[in-house]
């Protein structure tokens, strides 16, 4: 495998992680909105009092914000290490320009006129 093809490899590889990570920082959200719903409804309905009720809304709020702001958070920071990734190997002309760009005339050493 040249250098053109593990270069590509890997940011491909970071871009599905990244969308892996995206879609688990929202599902994170949506269990903890639920979560917080169940909690408020014993809340309400008296199974719970208020000390255990307003212990476990915010305790499961503020778990599912950090949960899946740092899921979401290291998704972005995949991707736009990916992108730095292919932007320096195509800087380098290691790998093509991203569809529809044209490829840029090469001077003497290979290098963009």
């Amino acid at each position: 495998m040249d250098d053109q093809e593990m270069i590509s490899a890997r940011v491909e590889h970071a871009r599905q992680v990244a969308k892996i990570l995206h879609w688990l920082g929202w599902l994170v959200a949506v269990v903890g909105a639920a979560g917080m719903a169940v909690f408020t409804a014993f809340w309400v309905a008296g199974d719970l009092s208020a000390e255990q009720g307003a212990g476990l809304v915010l305790g499961t709020t503020l778990a599912t914000a950090l949960s899946g702001v740092t899921a979401y958070g290291a998704g972005v920071n995949i991707g736009l290490g990916a992108e730095r990734l292919r932007l320096a190997a195509q800087a380098a002309g290691l790998s093509p320009p991203p569809p529809g760009r044209p490829v840029p005339d090469r001077g003497p050493g290979g290098r963009p006129e």
